[in-house]
């Protein structure tokens, strides 16, 4: 078979203008129009050997047949997304089918023999012509020559040669056992558990300490390399799951960046138009509105920019390491396969766990509001709301029950529930902590024990300072507290009220819940009102804080047992749902934006609260401890 070259290179399709983020790297045919084991599907971009009946267009360029299928339905025609070219009336059944790489059964059946390469070439190895027996290499015309001058200025013996052709046809004859006495015997069998090699001579009943085996498990090492040969094939097709997956990621990520680009062009010919039309008093904030969006543009290039580096670095290495696998196991012979199988094995593992990450545009949408007539230009940069959840740690431990959860600058601060009682005052005794908030002397926190609420003033090291508050309770069930610069407030479920005290502890108020079932969480926001989570409706309500009856300000209905709540710095609302499994995010006006969703939280039994700081979400999960994610954002051009 003729040796087959890969020309990358990156083509532009039609759309893409200067200065834009090109497309990634598309894999073409090699000249001859054969494809490589490296060609991939223009739309799924799986690559060929794990392809779906592969075909080839008159471009030459591979497709899965029932993805043309999909592209030919639609418009009767085939719009090749590589090239750009397009195919009308195209007769699908008559499509060229493209040939997928032989294994090694296949290979077998095959007249045609598979090119033996040089071992000695570093890079783009080229077809052996001979096997040097003493060296155990093959070697190609250039390497050979090298070889044979060194014997004749170095060499006290003449190394024995043998044509490529004899090799081929029984290249384990040639690995032999060094073991004194042996005589050179060819190594013939393997031990399954250890990948020890073996002679007819060596001992194979010796101890094996691999795997707790007693002794050395032999197998015939043709036998022993065909499985060891499909599992590294299955690792590697995982392998080739993970690369396709940087390669779409990479692409969508570049789709997203032109969008932003196409976006921003029309929005500052559009403000250009805007400022010629109107009076030169607003020509310096027209300027200023210029500037801000190109801002915007160089922060989102400059993080692309950085995650696509970092993508195609994990893709090259992934890429070498498939490319050298994949020489191993066609190229090299059995008995180096059983030598090289467990590090390369532990590679592909390794491999195929790679964190890919996220791309984080800059949190922020972009939006055009203006006209001829304004005076105003109507530009303005907005927060964009949370996109996804990015895990980032989990931590529990068996004898704590995680009921609230508060950041600090520090970190973060929880209070847990214990089946220990726990002394914090004299004659007192608390089993639960439910809730917590800041204080400007510390933390607060808000225990139940004898019937009553108690609300502890603690030091930033965690020691007792006083009593801030109480109040009789009638039953034990959960409730959380927060507080502003002006008060400290605590949900009552018994009575359905917000208690309300001053920051040095005095009870101001009591404020009843109008239309409230079952109140459990509380916010209070920067403009004096307060968010509460009510268990039993599925709501979460506004209220301003007053005295006496208050009346929500809005209502966001149909939430899945909503429990925590809490803020991000541009206002958006974040409410945790007790079954664990979702994160409501709410608008200023209480208009349900998202519900966030992340596997890691599927087998958490019980959420009870939620706080942010910056882009760092944090659970209280009850028996489950505490769940970390990173919130990332889309940046959304409107």
């Amino acid at each position: 078979m003729s040796s087959v070259t890969v020309t990358v290179v990156a083509e532009v399709p039609p759309g893409f203008k200067d200065g834009m983020a090109p497309p990634p790297p598309v894999r073409r045919l090699s000249s001859n129009g054969s494809p490589t084991e490296k060609s991939s599907c223009g739309t799924c971009l799986q690559r060929l050997p794990f392809m779906v009946d592969p075909r080839k267009l008159p471009c030459s360029h591979v497709f899965c047949f029932p993805c043309l299928k999909s592209e030919f339905a639609k418009t009767n025609a085939v719009n090749c997304p590589v090239c750009g070219k397009v195919f009308d009336n195209l007769e699908m059944d008559k499509v060229t089918k493209v040939q997928r790489m032989k294994s090694d059964e296949d290979s077998r059946s095959v007249k045609e023999p598979v090119s033996v390469l040089c071992d000695v070439c570093k890079k783009d190895p080229v077809t052996a012509i001979s096997f040097c027996i003493d060296c155990g290499k093959k070697m190609c015309p250039r390497h050979l020559e090298f070889h044979d001058g060194y014997q004749i200025d170095f060499s006290k013996k003449k190394h024995k040669q043998i044509s490529i052709e004899v090799y081929r046809a029984s290249p384990n004859k040639f690995v032999v056992c060094e073991k004194p006495g042996h005589a050179n015997q060819q190594l013939t069998k393997a031990c399954r558990n250890c990948h020890k090699l073996f002679c007819d001579r060596c001992d194979t009943k010796a101890a094996c300490d691999v795997n707790g085996a007693k002794v050395h498990d032999p197998r015939e090492i043709e036998n022993l390399s065909v499985e060891l040969k499909d599992i590294l094939s299955k690792k590697m097709e995982l392998c080739s799951g993970k690369i396709t997956d940087i390669i779409r990621l990479q692409k969508n990520t570049s789709g997203d960046l032109c969008d932003i680009q196409e976006k921003v062009g029309q929005m500052l010919e559009e403000v250009d138009k805007t400022a010629e039309d109107q009076i030169s008093m607003i020509k310096s904030k027209a300027d200023q509105l210029k500037n801000e969006i190109t801002l915007h543009l160089n922060q989102s290039s400059n993080q692309v920019d950085v995650f696509s580096s970092s993508l195609m670095a994990k893709k090259d290495q992934l890429d070498d390491l498939w490319t050298s696998t994949q020489h191993l196991i066609t190229q090299n012979r059995d008995a180096e396969v059983v030598r090289q199988y467990k590090a390369r094995s532990d590679q592909l593992d390794k491999a195929v766990t790679v964190e890919l990450g996220f791309c984080h545009l800059p949190r922020k949408m972009l939006s055009y509001t203006g006209s001829d007539e304004d005076i105003d230009l109507g530009l303005e940069l907005e927060p964009s709301s949370p996109s996804s959840l990015h895990f980032r740690i989990k931590e529990k431990n068996s004898t704590v029950h995680c009921s609230t959860v508060c950041w600090t600058l520090e970190g973060h601060f929880f209070v847990v529930r214990h089946s220990d009682n726990v002394n914090v005052l004299k004659n007192l005794k608390t089993t639960n902590a439910n809730g917590v908030a800041l204080h400007k002397q510390g933390y607060l926190a808000l225990h139940w024990a004898n019937n009553k609420n108690y609300i502890i003033l603690y030091s930033p090291e965690l020691t007792f300072i006083k009593l801030f508050g109480e109040f009789f309770r009638t039953t034990d069930k959960f409730s959380h507290m927060s507080s502003s610069e002006k008060h400290v407030v605590a949900v009552d479920p018994d009575t359905k009220q917000l208690r309300v005290y001053g920051t040095n502890g005095d009870s101001l108020f009591d404020m009843k819940l109008v239309g409230m079932m079952r109140p459990w969480g509380v916010h209070y926001l920067q403009d004096g009102c307060v968010l509460v989570s009510d268990f039993m409706a599925g709501s979460v309500r506004k209220y301003k804080v007053l005295p006496g009856h208050s009346e929500p300000i809005w209502v966001c209905r149909d939430l899945e047992s909503p429990v925590g709540i809490t803020t991000d710095f541009s206002g958006i609302i974040y409410v945790a749902s007790f079954t664990g499994s979702k994160i409501y995010v709410l608008s200023h006006e209480g208009v349900k934006l998202k519900v966030l969703t992340h596997k890691k939280l599927q087998n958490v039994k019980e959420v009870y609260d939620i706080d942010i700081v910056d882009d760092q979400l944090v659970l209280a999960c009850g028996v489950d401890g505490l769940a970390c994610f990173e919130l990332t954002f889309e940046a959304v051009v409107l």
